[in-house]
């Protein structure tokens, strides 16, 4: 139950409100009728059982009054509504919201909608426990006239939510996020469909082309014909009976005792089941019948395009008289079966699996003579006509999606199979999924999809064909501007030698060079990677840096940008790390496919990503779909590339509440330097960096072994073989990959880390060992600092040391770096904060800096600023008036290399010696300069512009006047937070002399008896938890009224499938009265699951104070649950050092779970279970209400 609460408070007042705000009562000051709820608002609280109270709110952001949203556990999540307001077409506008939140969960998730009476506009804010103002700006659509503003999902994790000074004013077009890229549109006014087939897959002169090549060669042994022979024979079933995606899909096409995919028999009689090639066993249920259907029709709509292009290449009418009786016999049926969604497996398989297949056959024989006319009026009219109709309907609903390309796919094949100008116009030219809206919405305007590399070649795999059936029937759709850029944007971010979308790369070759407009092909037969630069894609939120050519190239890549989808398209984990060298990809990287328990379990958690996670747990994740360019852009810290280094660092304040993490990546020729930081506002947290490489490895380390599993949930149920050591100096690891390839990292001493080497699975191939070093820290602040150095023979890096700063990781780190045969070092510096830090004896006010002395007296080889005013080391500097980014390169004695980086255009005044005159050039061509008494050479620069400047013999220092100002970003208002502690249970029991529940049990409601429906103290004892979004996928569960073990209920975690037939994780939590330490106890818990086997386990983890939970020798193997009910236990033994235990019942992710019942749970002193006794708070509570026995 969520309850509003409007409260007035004694404080100073804050800012004035911006007097073009169009929201009436933003700061919500006005409640003339005294309900609670600021006037011209509305608030809706969902559905609840449970009433709520008002009471007043603290701390507004400003005034007298603000808004709190109070969550109660069991309740649903509120949403409020802001009065309409008016619009301009084709305006700006800014939406501004402050939010904070209070309770256990230190974030929140706010959804707005801005919902005008021409569209929506969704985005997604990341709430914080202080005051933080949040903005999102859109762009009117044409039609738009009012609007209003709706907050959703209000208080879904956090117990309070407190909102503030709400405001909507017109700001500047070109200032507006996500601006929209304008929508080419193809005329088809004057389009008629040229007669002679086919046309869909190719043309009668490709056809002819394809004999021709075949010239001297029996066309027999063409592929096409030899896959089409077997079908001359095979048995065709036309079923009566269609196929039900929400009844059979999950549950029909796995094997139920090992999750194997099924394969489909079809007796001769027609009659069907699915076989397990792993056991062997055979399934003939409903849902294991509808799926055999559904693959074998799949099948034959496959084989009726084998046989069509047959005939194509042969005129050999057999082929062509058995795909028309394919068609013949879909044609008679498909309606009946309901039309769309009801032949194969799914609807986008329908499209691209069936309908297409279909149509391309259909189109290959129509000229044959094996078709009658009745034939084709049935099969258009009841077969592809119907099929058009339903795609067009589920492209347009999926719109601005990479679904809607696949389905538009099979509505541009209908259109052009039967001549239906129609279909024809919505695959290319509608509004809202044609392609080029597509082209113009799902890509950003670098090139991206904002659903992540994967879904762009996905949606090019449906664009494409489009495209070329358009190219064959006369219409060119490869004019559209953007069709270019989605094909060259990810060559910048492809890792050398990967190859993606060939044929489509060919395609798009040849359609743009007879346009005029020609784009080489990128995949050529060369071995050698062909060079591209370091990129930025600053929309999707991507650093490429490269180094070196050829074979010898390292590329480093860092994902900073918003996630697609949580848990969806593209896994998105920031700061998540991906490098190449010596030819390899060196890191894991990508995810398991949707219907592997790999995927959900492991390979989309931050942890497999090679990035930071704080407190056990993923990053906070996104929602809400949609592009969102301004996230990335926000979080961009510096991009900055030189000939010597080249650097990208990012922050994101947003994916762990009050945590922010900050990660910096340097890649030199040679060896990356990583400074990944995390920084909290207030409290201590534990810190993981899990380093997954490919290799063997090798680490000196003394380990122990550790017991069992790291985790339970979040991944890291997935960590094992595990040995730990704990030190405070530098350590280093080695992978070797191959006898040519391997990688070290070091890590110089620091802050003491437990350093943890354990095995991982790969991403995508669960059998597939990764090996890992986990390195985990406790505190306020840290930064992981470490340098990965790839090699073949043998590391150059001889060693690595801290550069200390006075105020600690919070405000800066710096390393040095030395290479065997090199004298002096490179350092790499990063600050945290403002104003000038000490790293050593050198001196940095600026964001990153980098250079090569060969000792603190002389002149650097190389030394960069980024982003700062000043570095300075012994008498030479690097200087700005404002923030600037600089380099300098000592090419000769007397030759420097001068690089300005991205916003640094100014003046540049160059102090030194210059014995016989200076000479500045920029591409061999003379720059004006003027020098003043052989000691000061001035001139004018632009922003990434390289200059060489002659005659200098000596440098002290470099100075930029920047033109025009600079903005800092304005930080959060902080404001004081009190912790709320969970609300005790208002039935109180007896507790034993240590701090326990008084008797054997010492579990609160361990039988399930007290429902909080009806006896609400119940609430949070036991927490319903997940390793998915936390408010958004929060784990169903259900106390249980029909099924118990004993007594009158048991709790029961039903079945949720994230993604096709993959059940995802969920589990119940307590924490236990009392303290654990020197304890040993055994949990026990009785279990039945339907369908079985589901996978479960038991936890026992407690709480060290100095270093976080403690899951060793506490998290149980998996049990394989069946439908009877069954007794689970594990035991384990806690330190000294524990103060707080938990426990934990948890159902496993994986392909094909079930329902999850639990009931009679035991928390036990001793090695071994015992008989299951009720625990004294239920026996408490029922003896205080006696009239409702059970409840």
């Amino acid at each position: 139950m969520i309850v509003l609460l409007m409260g007035v408070v004694c404080g100073t007042p804050g800012q004035a409100q911006e007097p073009a705000n169009l929201i009436p009562n933003g700061g919500f000051e006005i409640d003339a009728d005294g309900d609670g709820i600021p006037d011209s608002w509305k608030l809706s609280l969902g559905a609840t059982e449970r009433p709520g109270t008002a009471g007043l709110a603290g701390q507004p952001r400003s005034g007298e009054r603000c808004l709190c949203v109070v969550r109660t556990p069991g309740g649903g999540q509120a949403g409020l509504t802001s009065p309409d307001f008016a619009l301009k077409p084709g305006a700006a506008y800014q939406v501004s919201v402050w939010l904070r939140v209070e309770g256990r969960s230190s974030q929140d998730t706010v959804t707005l909608r801005v919902a005008m009476d021409a569209g929506r506009k969704a985005f997604e804010f990341h709430v914080g426990r202080a005051w933080q103002r949040f903005t999102a700006t859109f762009v009117t659509p044409e039609g738009a006239t009012t609007a209003s503003l709706q907050f959703q999902g209000l208080a879904g994790a956090a117990d309070r939510l407190y909102l503030d000074d709400v405001a909507v004013t017109q700001t500047a077009v070109d200032e507006a996020e996500g601006l929209e890229t304008p929508v080419h549109q193809t005329d088809l006014a004057g389009f008629e469909f040229p007669p002679g087939r086919p046309r869909l897959e190719h043309t009668a002169a490709e056809i002819e082309e394809m004999k021709q090549a075949w010239a001297g060669r029996n066309i027999r042994e063409h592929e096409w014909v030899r896959r089409a022979e077997p079908w001359l024979e095979r048995q065709l079933h036309f079923f009566e009976e269609g196929y039900d995606f929400s009844k059979f899909f999950t549950i029909g096409q796995n094997c139920p005792e090992d999750a194997t995919g099924l394969r489909p028999i079809i007796h001769p009689d027609g009659s069907q089941e699915m076989e397990c090639p792993k056991c062997g066993r055979t399934y003939r249920g409903e849902a294991h019948r509808g799926c055999a259907r559904a693959m074998f029709n799949q099948s034959m709509a496959e084989g009726a395009r084998e046989l069509a292009r047959a005939y194509a290449l042969t005129g050999d009418l057999r082929y062509a008289r058995r795909a028309a009786e394919i068609l013949r016999g879909f044609a008679g049926r498909y309606k009946a079966w309901g039309g769309g969604g009801h032949a194969v497996l799914y609807i986008l398989r329908e499209s691209y699996g069936f309908l297409v297949p279909c149509t391309t056959a259909y189109d290959y024989i129509y000229d044959s003579g094996v078709l009658s006319a009745e034939d084709k009026r049935k099969i258009e009219e009841d077969f592809f006509r119907v099929a058009g109709e339903y795609y067009t309907r589920a492209a347009d609903s999926n719109a601005g999606t990479n679904r809607a390309a696949i389905h538009n796919h099979s509505v541009m094949c209908i259109g052009v199979a039967i001549s239906d100008k129609t279909f024809v116009n919505q695959a290319i030219n509608s509004p809202r999924s044609g392609v080029h809206t597509l082209l113009a919405r799902l890509f950003l305007p670098e090139g991206i999809c904002w659903e992540g590399l994967g879904y762009q070649t996905y949606t090019i795999s449906g664009l494409s064909p489009i495209s070329e059936m358009a190219h064959r029937v006369g219409i060119n759709v490869y004019r559209d501007p953007v069709y270019r850029r989605v094909f060259e944007g990810p060559l910048k971010l492809l890792f050398p030698g990967q190859q993606i979308m060939p044929e489509a790369y060919r395609l798009a070759s040849r359609r743009l060079a007879a346009l005029g407009e020609p784009m080489e092909y990128p995949f050529g037969d060369t071995d050698a990677p062909a060079h591209v630069p370091s990129h930025n894609f600053g929309q999707f939120g991507a650093g490429v840096l490269r180094s070196k050519e050829g074979p010898d190239q390292i590329y480093l890549s860092m994902e900073y940008g918003r996630e697609a989808m949580f848990m969806g398209h593209a896994p998105g984990v920031k700061f998540s790390l991906g490098l190449y060298a010596n030819g390899r990809m060196l890191t894991p990287r990508a995810s398991a496919d949707y219907g592997k328990a790999l995927c959900g379990g492991w390979s989309r958690r931050s942890l497999a990503h090679n990035t930071i996670t704080v407190d056990d747990r993923d990053q906070w994740g996104r929602t809400v779909a949609g592009p969102a360019p301004e996230y990335a852009r926000r979080r961009l810290v510096a991009f900055e590339t030189a000939p010597r280094v080249k650097v990208v660092r990012a922050a994101d304040d947003q994916v762990y509440g009050d945590v922010t993490l900050d990660r910096a990546l340097f890649l030199t020729d040679r060896y990356v330097v990583d400074l990944s930081g995390a920084r909290a506002a207030g409290g201590r947290h534990r810190f993981d960096l899990c380093y997954r490489n490919y290799g063997d490895l090798d680490c000196g380390l003394p380990f122990r072994p550790v017991k069992g599993s790291l985790g339970a949930g979040h991944g890291y149920e997935y960590l094992t073989d595990a040995g730990s050591a704990r030190t405070v100096a530098s350590w280093s690891a080695d992978w070797r990959q191959a006898p040519d390839s391997a990688l070290r990292l070091l890590v110089p001493g620091g802050p003491e880390t437990e350093v943890i080497a354990c095995t991982t699975p790969d991403n995508q191939d669960a059998e597939k060992p990764v090996y890992a070093i986990l390195a985990r820290r406790w505190g306020e602040a840290t930064v992981f600092v470490s340098v990965w150095e790839p090699h073949r023979d043998g590391p150059e890096v001889v060693s690595t040391r801290r550069l200390p700063v006075a105020q600690g990781d919070s405000e800066g780190v710096g390393v040095e770096v030395v290479r065997q045969g090199q004298p002096g070092a490179e350092c790499f510096l990063a600050a945290y904060a403002p104003g000038t830090r000490q790293y050593g004896d050198i001196e940095l006010d600026g964001k990153i800096a980098s250079g090569r002395w060969r000792d603190a007296r002389a002149a650097p080889d190389y030394a960069q600023l980024v982003k700062g005013v000043l570095l300075r080391r012994g008498t030479r500097s690097l200087e700005a008036n404002i923030p600037a980014t600089l380099y300098v390169e000592q090419l000769a004695p007397d030759r420097l290399l001068l690089k300005t980086g991205s916003e640094s255009a100014g003046t540049l005044t160059l102090t030194g010696t210059f014995p016989g005159g200076a000479k500045v050039t920029r591409d061999g061509e003379a720059v004006a300069a003027r020098v003043e008494g052989e000691r000061t050479l001035t001139f004018a620069v632009a922003p990434e512009t390289s200059c060489e400047v002659a005659g200098v013999t000596d440098w002290q220092r470099i100075r930029l006047e920047r033109e025009g100002r600079v903005e800092e970003p304005g930080q959060a208002e902080e404001i004081p937070v009190v912790e709320t502690p969970s609300p005790e249970p208002a039935i109180q029991a007896a507790l034993a002399p240590d701090g326990t529940l008084a008797g054997k049990n010492k579990l609160l409601n361990a039988g399930f008896e007290v429902d909080p429906r009806t006896i609400p103290d119940a609430d949070g004892l036991w927490d319903a938890r997940s390793s998915y979004h936390l408010a958004r996928f929060r784990a169903a569960h259900e106390y249980d009224a029909e099924v118990a073990r004993s007594g009158g209920r048991s709790l029961k975690i039903p079945e949720v499938n994230w993604a096709n037939e993959a059940t995802r994780d969920g589990w119940i939590e307590q924490r236990v009265p009392g303290v654990g330490a020197g304890k040993t106890y055994t949990l026990s818990a009785w279990v039945k699951s339907s369908p079985a086997p589901t996978r479960a386990r038991l936890c026992i983890y407690g709480w060290n104070p100095k270093w976080g939970s403690d899951y060793e020798g506490g998290v149980s193997p998996v049990f394989d649950v069946g439908k009877e009910w069954q007794r689970i236990t594990w035991t384990r033994s806690f330190g000294p050092d524990i103060t707080e235990v938990r426990v934990m019942v948890k159902r496993e992710h994986q392909v094909l779970g079930g329902d999850l019942w639990i009931d009679d749970v035991q928390l036990e002193e001793g090695d071994a279970a015992t008989l299951f006794a009720p625990d004294a708070w239920t026996e408490g509570v029922q003896r205080q209400t006696p009239e409702k026995p059970g409840s």
